[in-house]
């Protein structure tokens, strides 16, 4: 299996992706989140997991998690 066959999903409590290692939602999991989705839902989707990563990560920045989390959801394209 290859790095590319295996899914980029979030390693909880890290939030890191068991694919890559990037922080999660790395770029191959923003594409595959973002193909056909509806924005609004998606939006609500990440909302949630930014909630569940607030109390499961260290503190930093608000504005840092809210890019990582939500800013990419605003519907421009995202490129793998």
């Amino acid at each position: 299996m290859t790095q590319s066959d295996i899914e980029h999903v979030c390693e909880r409590p890290s939030w890191k992706c068991r694919a890559c290692g990037d922080p999660w939602p790395c770029t191959p999991a923003r594409v595959s989140l973002s193909d056909g989705a509806d924005r609004v839902l998606l939006t609500m989707y990440m909302w949630g997991h930014l909630d569940r990563a607030m109390t499961e990560l260290p503190p930093g920045p608000p504005m840092e998690l809210f890019d990582r989390f939500l800013r990419w959801t605003d519907g421009q394209l995202i490129q793998a």
